[in-house]
């Protein structure tokens, strides 16, 4: 997945934000309510969020904006509820299992489903959009890889993978899974044959239209502007509370908090945590969700470089404040215990996390230097200028912290900004000496964070090959086809605490994603996948 890139950062309401905000009122009010009747504004939500959006496409959905939207618009054969993520839940199929060897899986699905034009979903639709998501060979195509599909009677589909593997129900949660009534589809250029990468004309139309059993149709779609969702008549799961759901693109993230505290909204998805503090009102409900995803400091094992050192290596990790870090990240963030997430099987507890000794960490900066004959140990750390899409954090502010705590071992470091765009292709090139970034995953599983692994694809930009760590390539290849939950938490704990040992991705914050509601919407929950469940929302609690 991408390094996607939403809002910027905010400041505190001024007498000028007032006024401000009696503006976006006024501009914006007639935008959100234009062609609803006042009897129906009053059950409009209006969700305000920076966009990055390109298309609806099932087939082609890779970008955060649009999986909010995907994922009210189809259903896919398991999902989430609440905060769990963990544990996918049933959505399209009622149950499912794992065959002996773990690498076929059958899922049973819902006999009540029916799509927005009133037919019955059935397992070749399943099938169709499965093979659809594969042959149109689009960015998300990759999550197909090694698995096949095929539907046995109406009512069952089966998936077979090459290897054993437990992440398929966490990985079918992902909205590039969500089911395509295929005859709709077709009708309107569709094609999930061998050649729909040139074949596939249906994109246009599933911008325009929507093709899924999902609690809520596609009424338009801007992907620079705003966009519209009504409730689908047809949905087989119980009514949205919001008939009706606008979903604007607003880039100021100051904007975003003026518009709920104004009531000219009800949804403000993109305020970083310190912008929360001191926020506080009758009116005003905040959500406070872990990431799925670390902020990490990538350090480079080429052999012609510093640290290629393992007392380099190992000074970096102790040299660091990481409660510092913390506290520049704002409430509710934490140091990071692993590359896994907290909130995947296999995370850490703080025991595991890394222990800051500056003294120790001096000790080996001189030691390394007189073992290698060097006067300074100088270093560039790379980083996006622009990219604030993990909770609003500031890049520029973290690396100047990481730079002082470093000079204050002896280590000097340059820092290096520049465009997301330019900073990741250093990185993906392995250009990088030091490199700050964030991988979130494509999907709620621990497997989909083996690309830290060594040799494997994130290893590579930092000159990590599999020979260079055979007993972590080892743990890798166990956690990979472990089946057994058990056994799973068991390899990936292993395999996470290996990681803090002998890797060289640093972990360094779990932040936290803040959302702000007006305080009539209830079962506001964060999922760091598809940002919300708008069918959720709303409903009387208990």
């Amino acid at each position: 997945m991408p390094h996607r890139s939403p809002p910027p950062r905010p400041r505190r309401r001024t007498l000028t934000a007032v006024a401000l905000a009696a503006a976006l009122t006024a501009s914006l009010t007639s935008c959100a309510t234009a062609g609803v009747s006042a009897e129906a504004a009053h059950r409009t939500l209006v969700v305000d969020t920076a966009f990055n959006a390109k298309s609806i496409d099932p087939a082609r959905v890779y970008q955060p904006t649009d999986y909010l939207v995907d994922h009210a618009l189809y259903e896919t054969l398991t999902t989430y509820r609440g905060k769990d993520l963990r544990k996918p839940v049933p959505g399209l199929a009622t149950s499912w299992s794992n065959s002996q060897d773990g690498k076929s899986w059958t899922f049973d699905l819902r006999e009540d489903a029916r799509f927005s034009d009133g037919t019955a979903v059935e397992a070749s639709d399943v099938a169709f959009s499965f093979d659809r998501l594969r042959h149109v060979d689009a960015s998300p195509a990759f999550l197909m890889a090694g698995i096949s599909v095929r539907a046995e009677g109406t009512r069952t589909v089966v998936l077979t993978t090459e290897s054993p593997r437990a992440d398929v129900p966490a990985l079918l949660a992902t909205p590039q899974f969500g089911v395509l009534n295929a005859d709709a589809v077709r009708a309107h250029g569709g094609t999930d044959a061998m050649d729909a990468v040139t074949e596939d004309k249906a994109e246009t139309w599933l911008n325009t239209e929507s093709a899924g059993s999902g609690p809520y149709r596609l009424k338009s779609y801007s992907n620079s502007s705003q966009i519209v969702l009504e409730a689908n008549p047809e949905y087989a799961g119980d009514a949205p509370a919001y008939p009706r759901v606008i979903i604007r693109n607003v880039p100021s993230a100051q904007q975003q908090l003026l518009g709920v505290q104004s009531g000219d909204s009800q949804i403000a998805l993109d305020i970083s945590a310190l912008q929360t503090k001191g926020l506080h009102g009758d009116n005003l409900a905040i959500d406070n969700s872990r990431a799925a995803e670390v902020l990490y400091l990538a350090v480079s094992r080429a052999k012609n470089l510093p640290t290629a050192s393992a007392d380099v290596q190992r000074a970096i990790r102790l040299g660091i404040d990481y409660e510092g870090l913390v506290e520049i990240a704002g409430p509710g963030s934490s140091q990071a215990t692993g590359i896994v997430p907290t909130v995947f099987t296999g995370g850490l507890g703080q025991e595991d996390a890394a222990a800051y000794d500056p003294e120790a960490a001096r000790a080996l900066v001189d030691k390394a230097k007189k073992e290698e004959g060097l006067k300074e140990i100088e270093l560039t750390l790379d980083y996006a200028s622009d990219y604030h899409r993990l909770a609003g954090l500031d890049y520029g502010v973290l690396a100047q912290r990481v730079q002082s705590d470093l000079r204050k071992i002896g280590i000097t470091v340059t820092l290096r900004p520049s465009p997301t765009s330019t900073s990741l292709q250093r990185y993906v090139d392995g250009k990088t000496q030091l490199a700050l970034w964030s991988y979130p995953p494509d999907y709620l599983d621990p497997q989909s964070i083996l690309g830290f692994a060594p040799g494997d694809f994130l290893s590579k930009r930092v000159h990590w090959p599999a020979k260079d760590a055979p007993e972590l390539a080892a743990l890798t290849k166990k956690a990979y086809g472990s089946v057994d939950e058990q056994d799973r938490l068991t390899a990936y704990t292993a395999w996470n605490r290996a990681m803090n040992e002998d890797g060289p991705f640093l972990p360094l914050l779990e932040p936290n994603f803040v959302t702000v509601a007006s305080s009539e919407v209830t079962g506001l929950v964060r999922n760091p996948l598809y940002y919300l469940d708008l069918a959720a929302l709303g409903r009387s609690e208990g």
